[in-house]
């Protein structure tokens, strides 16, 4: 049958929102091909230490006690690291459960044959809860209103939804139910008698990392945790009761209840605070060219920067288009050669400028010569703390946005 062009497009319009809805953006990759051989395809990429990932894991495993289990944060993306490349890890490691936000991270852990528990880390819209009743999530809740549409929605499907109960004792305001006053209390009963829902776990979220704010909020969820196992008459050993995420999971061994909750951590982003866990996340790009400048000339736009003496600038291709912010004009370095080259000019969308004059007289600066933005070279290093000084901001809201914006390979 033919069909018109504006119908055409209204189906078109409709298949790309039925895809939308169920697998929430961004679309992610599925046995991708990770392999090193293909760095040579991008103008910028990152390099993915599976290895550290692993060791990080491993290592957090054993300063944990027996009765003590592990559920990887594997939101964002694996924090820009990448789901897809980290699950055979995972499943190599036995991690019991990992942490989601997205139904894309539980179809893409699923199409891996995990089989543990996905937890979602925050709390998902009706249309998401239903459409991701095929990948079995744990759901998170901390409202009546909330609980009452993930009942229906498992009632209209016959199913039983499993979730945690978030509690605000943390000081996030976000996802917990307050329990302060007896509106809370009594909220949080009702929600454990909702039909066709199964709680599995009692949960709440640090505001901020600080060592007493935890231990008084940590005190402050066992009281609540505990009053409502006996007012609902819950069965204490068919729930998982967890506090920690990465800072409390480092400093405050008492926080680590029956499951740590790591994210930063086994992503080694907090290598600064505890170098022993290593970052597995390099960002690297190639020289595009090298060309002479004479002093007195400007170099980008709006000519930020004038050089003051005869420059070598090398030519990077890569930009704010690919996570490399506008914050890193005239502020940003990059390694070359195992030497540090200074940012010279405003960050264009594709490309960056910068200054190899003072490599150059030790060393030669050649075209596809490799360029550090983010990791080690050599014995140099671009380290979490440089790079969260320049941006004014995390290294999370950066590598979240890097993980978008390039490809991935495996470090070989």
């Amino acid at each position: 049958m033919k069909r018109s062009p504006l119908t055409l497009a209204i189906l078109t319009s409709l298949a790309i929102t039925t895809v939308s809805i169920t697998h929430a953006a961004p679309l992610l990759q599925t046995h991708g091909d990770y392999s090193y051989a293909n760095h040579h395809k991008a103008n910028a990429y990152l390099e993915i230490d599976v290895k550290a990932f692993e060791d990080n894991i491993t290592r957090l495993q054993n300063t944990l006690k027996d009765d003590t289990k592990i559920c990887a944060i594997m939101k964002a993306d694996a924090y820009g690291n990448g789901i897809d490349l980290l699950m055979p890890s995972i499943n190599k490691l036995n991690v019991p459960c990992i942490g989601i936000a997205s139904n894309e991270e539980a179809r893409v852990a699923r199409a891996h044959g995990y089989q543990g528990t996905i937890m979602r880390v925050r709390l998902a819209s009706g249309d998401e809860a239903e459409a991701a009743l095929e990948y079995g999530i744990t759901e998170l809740t901390g409202s009546l209103q909330h609980a009452q549409a993930l009942s229906a929605i498992a009632q209209k499907h016959g199913k039983t939804i499993e979730y945690h109960l978030s509690l605000n004792a943390g000081g996030m305001d976000r996802n917990g139910i307050d329990m302060d006053g007896a509106s809370g209390q009594r909220d949080a009963i009702a929600i454990t008698k909702l039909p066709n829902l199964r709680i599995t776990g009692i949960m709440t979220h640090y505001a901020n990392e600080d060592v007493d704010f935890v231990r008084e909020r940590l005190a402050k969820f066992n009281e609540q945790s505990q009053w409502l196992i006996q007012a609902a008459n819950l069965d204490r050993n068919k729930l998982t009761l967890h506090t920690a995420n990465s800072f409390a999971t480092i400093a405050v061994p008492e926080s680590h209840l029956d499951m740590v909750r790591p994210g930063g951590l086994i992503y080694g982003d907090t290598i600064d605070a505890k170098p022993a866990y290593k970052p597995i996340m390099s960002f690297k790009t190639k020289v595009a060219s090298v060309q002479f400048y004479p002093a007195g000339t400007s170099v980008g736009y709006d000519g930020t920067h004038t050089l003051m003496r005869d420059s070598y600038l090398a030519n990077l291709p890569f930009g704010y288009s690919d996570g490399y912010r506008r914050a890193f004009t005239n502020k940003g370095v990059v390694l070359i050669g195992g030497m540090r080259a200074p940012v010279l000019g405003k960050t264009s969308m594709n490309t960056t400028m910068v200054d190899v004059t003072d490599i150059i007289v030790k060393q030669p600066v050649n075209i596809n010569d490799e360029v550090v933005i983010y990791g080690a070279q050599a014995d140099a290093r671009i380290s979490q703390a440089e790079i969260e000084d320049i941006n004014e901001a995390l290294l999370a809201d950066l590598y979240t946005i890097w993980g978008n914006s390039n490809p991935r390979l495996i470090k070989p």
